[in-house]
């Protein structure tokens, strides 16, 4: 099916849509593959500065993201396959970027195992597993030039809100992330009260927004939690010695802060067979055992899905715990707030490829029901332009099946 402007997208078929999306896709990122290659040779011509800051006033860019594209458009000059199969619609520019930064160490340009890998998996996947193979020799070097590289933004905007953004070195970054998800978490499963009581069907965004203001101030309904970081390591029983000491996600802990982790660690072994997988660790209870959460947080690293980190995340029942499922380590998974809504809001069911587990899409949309012309209006609100606009499903605040 063609994906021409002029095409009514409303009388399409759903599974019609769906092609015409993955085609408008590939058709992205060939435009965007050759705007790269574009803004490349006018970097090998000009310099990047003249060239971003073209970007900027041609495309209406932010200057910093600008910046960016002219940095990525440069790098891939040296990795022509990786351009060809962005050019072909193989891959997307978050593939390119990722390829671009792990293929500059030498000790991991492998530009067609990179490129095999990145045509298999979503990018959030695909960064994860090229963290995996990163080694923890070289982590010490790059973790100083993030450091060396961190910055923080609080911007006010003209209408007098807001606008926050940081970068951290993956350190420190690890450990506000925890901080924070975890008072994400409190304002998820707490009573969140403001003055005469709770307030009800906040949504996720504005659970984070008010989680990080009670997080920097100290100011708000909950205390800050008390946290902890996930450290990794494999014992070498023959060395009597530990080794491969990473994070949840995988991402390998700098060598010059080994010492001071470890003068703070809990040790709190796990076991596993030889081919990596846990023990059973069985529990008759709806909600996993401490235990249970630091072992699926070391096989699973995050969610199954996306890839997202694991302190953002809950255990999910693959066979519901209200369907018989047990609470055993093989029938739970680890997901984030948003592919666990996909199961239990969307339909989408877990799926095992290789041990590997995806969600998948259901064969047809659950349809949501149309709302009533004047439904808002008799509550208050015009309506005129949204009778057509469908109902969000309400969702569970908590989720623990």
């Amino acid at each position: 099916m063609g994906c021409s402007g002029d095409v009514e997208v409303a009388a399409l078929g759903y599974d019609e849509l769906v092609e015409r999306m993955a085609e408008l896709g590939r058709q992205r990122a060939r435009v965007e593959a050759s705007l790269a290659e574009t803004a490349a040779e006018m970097h090998r011509r000009a310099g990047g500065r003249a060239v971003a800051a073209m970007m900027r006033e041609r495309l209406h860019l932010s200057a910093r993201q600008a910046t960016a594209d002219t940095e990525l458009a440069a790098s891939l000059a040296e990795f022509p396959s990786t351009v060809a199969a962005w050019r072909a619609g193989e891959i997307t520019a978050g593939h390119a970027r990722v390829i671009a930064r792990v293929a500059a160490d030498p000790d991991h340009c492998d530009e067609p195992a990179l490129l095999e890998m990145a045509r298999g998996y979503p990018v959030d996947m695909f960064a994860r597993m090229t963290r995996s193979v990163m080694k923890p020799g070289v982590s010490s070097e790059e973790r100083n030039r993030q450091h060396e590289n961190r910055w923080a933004s609080l911007v006010q905007d003209p209408d007098g809100s807001w606008r926050l953004s940081a970068y951290f070195d993956a350190d420190d970054g690890k450990r506000v992330s925890v901080a924070f998800n975890a008072m994400v978490r409190t304002y998820r499963t707490g009573a969140t009260v403001y003055g005469s009581g709770p307030i009800k069907g906040l949504t996720s965004q504005q659970r984070r927004a008010d989680a990080l203001v009670n997080l920097i101030t100290g100011e708000g309904p909950h205390h800050r939690p008390k946290t902890t970081l996930l450290l990794i390591a494999d014992y070498d029983t023959v060395a009597r010695e530990l080794r491969n000491l990473r994070y949840d996600d995988g991402l390998p802990v700098a060598a010059d802060r080994i010492v001071d982790l470890a003068a703070q660690a809990k040790i709190l072994p796990a076991i596993f067979n030889a081919v990596g997988d846990p023990l059973w660790l069985g529990r008759a209870q709806r909600d996993a055992s401490a235990g249970q959460r630091i072992v699926l947080a070391a096989r699973d690293g995050g969610c199954v899905n996306c890839a997202a980190p694991v302190e953002g995340g809950e255990p999910h029942h693959i066979e519901w715990f209200s369907r018989g499922g047990p609470t055993d380590i093989d029938n739970l998974a680890w997901l984030c707030e948003r592919c666990h809504h996909l199961i239990h809001d969307d339909g989408w069911q877990l799926h095992s490829d290789g041990g590997q587990l995806t969600l998948k899409p259901p064969a047809r949309p659950i349809t949501r029901p149309r709302s009533r012309p004047g439904a808002d209006r008799q509550n208050g609100h015009d309506s005129r332009s949204r009778t057509d606009v469908r109902v969000r499903p309400e969702r569970n605040p908590v989720l623990r099946t």
